[in-house]
């Protein structure tokens, strides 16, 4: 009897239990619709992705983005978050979040504002121009044997936009020269100008040829390097080997290597590195980035015993850390007017320290590969106690380190002393020059990963 109680008492509350789940899933909306009907800003409509939930609004050249309360509508009961009404800054990326009964959609919303830009600058035909969208500057640099009286120069632009003056007709580049590109109603300007110098450069490889780079970060960095910086070339480790090729023939050489947490066994060979080593000792200049740095000791541009002591990363195109909506960049604090740090945009409100910043928070995923100094034992924490045991200078640390007492991310070395060139090292694993799996374009702080380059090869050359 006392069984058969248990039973039917199992089965009355089984069914109770399913009458209440039942009557639960009846009480879930499943068919409430969150979703954004409509987006426009200053009556210019926006572009709605419901799939990405993801809304883009161009608007027209030099509108001002910083406290705009766009126009939305969306389904009679659901709810918006930020509130319509509310103004926003969409200088960056800017969430809304819609709720209606149990269900809700986050939309992001890429606003960008239309504007006429040269794209590409060449003079006569071969010297590419080193074009700084931010400045709205060109830079063109030519051998001292070229007349800069008389160049032609061949522009790439926007689309429907006019531009003065007429790029068929040559110019005197002797002082700067300004173009003017006029595009719906609103004028931008470039200013163009022509230096001479003889220096030349050279990105040292891993491979026979650029087009042989396995590594995805060292190509771009080397295809870059060819594109923007006058008078350089890609020279193979395997050259400087044979010795088919004299790095004496440089102003400045550089080594970008991402592919391992040592250096390859082609940079450990002894003619390869008696090769940049004899550049350096006499007077040649060596950038050396990502785990290139740990070459620092081989050169003679550190004591071998005070190589940087924290290479890492995560090696392989599939090898990589999501990030998303990280800032990545490094601290300059008191160091801000060095060269280096020339025409890079500075922040010093989001972290009360002056930041520069080397990836969005657009960009999710990132290889995460540096080589710095982690400033403990042999070092004390401070960056005088480095400076005296590897004789550089310190330049950098981690962005959040706001004392810069406890990495040193990017440093010089002046070796002045025997004759000895100047060399930069930089080792920030947010010094990335290609995401897998993200747009290179999404990166807003892309042009401080590219000036920082331009301005150490300058720094170099002097």
């Amino acid at each position: 009897m006392r069984k058969n109680f248990k039973i039917w008492m199992l089965l009355f509350f089984g069914c109770f239990a399913g009458i209440a789940c039942d009557e639960e899933r009846e009480s879930l909306d499943l068919k409430a619709d969150a979703t954004i009907h409509e987006f426009s800003i200053n009556g210019t409509e926006g572009k709605i992705d419901n799939n990405e939930l993801e809304i883009n609004v161009v608007l027209p050249p030099k509108t001002d983005v910083t406290a705009i309360v766009p126009t939305i509508r969306i389904a009679e009961g659901a709810t918006i978050s930020p509130k319509i009404v509310t103004a926003q800054n969409f200088t960056n990326t800017v969430e809304y979040r819609v709720v209606n009964g149990n269900l809700y959609n986050d939309y992001k919303v890429m606003v960008e504002v239309s504007s006429a830009r040269i794209t590409r600058f060449v003079l006569n035909g071969l010297y590419n121009g080193t074009i700084n969208q931010v400045n709205n500057t060109i830079n063109v640099t030519v051998p001292t044997t070229v007349d800069i009286t008389n160049m032609v120069p061949t522009i790439e632009y926007t689309d429907g936009a006019v531009i003065s003056p007429d790029p068929s007709i040559a110019q005197d580049f002797t002082s700067s020269v300004v173009y003017t590109l006029t595009y719906m109603g609103e004028t931008f300007e470039y200013e163009v100008t022509v230096v001479q110098s003889d220096h030349s450069y050279a990105f040292l490889g891993t491979a026979t040829t650029i087009d042989g780079l396995s590594n995805s970060d060292e190509k771009t960095a080397a295809e870059w390097m060819l594109d923007n910086i006058p008078n350089s070339r890609y020279v193979s480790l395997e050259s400087l080997r044979d010795g088919s090729v004299s790095l004496g023939q440089f102003t400045a050489v550089w080594f970008h290597y991402e592919q391992n947490q040592t250096l390859p066994s082609i940079a450990a060979n002894k003619s390869v590195t008696d090769a940049i080593k004899g550049y350096y000792e006499n007077g040649g200049n060596v950038y050396l980035s990502g785990i290139a740095c740990l070459y620092s000791g081989s050169l003679s541009i550190t004591p071998s015993s005070y190589i940087p002591n924290n290479p890492f990363g995560s090696f392989g195109d599939a090898a990589q850390v999501n990030a998303p909506g990280e800032k990545w960049g490094i601290a300059i604090t008191g160091c801000e007017s060095h060269p280096l740090y020339k025409d890079l945009r500075i922040d010093d409100t989001t972290q009360s320290w002056p930041v520069v910043w080397f990836i969005g928070e657009n960009i999710s995923w990132r290889r995460n590969i540096g080589c710095p100094w982690d400033l403990v034992s042999p070092y004390a924490q401070d960056w005088a106690d480095w400076s005296a045991k590897t004789g550089g200078i310190p330049l950098a640390s981690f962005n959040w380190d706001n004392d810069c007492n406890e990495k040193v991310a990017i440093s010089v070395f002046e070796g002045v002393e025997g004759g000895k060139g100047t060399a930069v090292l930089v080792g920030a694993p947010s010094y990335d020059w290609y995401y897998e799996q993200e747009d290179i374009s999404a990166n807003e702080y892309y042009s401080n990963i590219e000036q920082l380059t331009r301005n150490v090869f300058d720094y170099l050359s002097e």
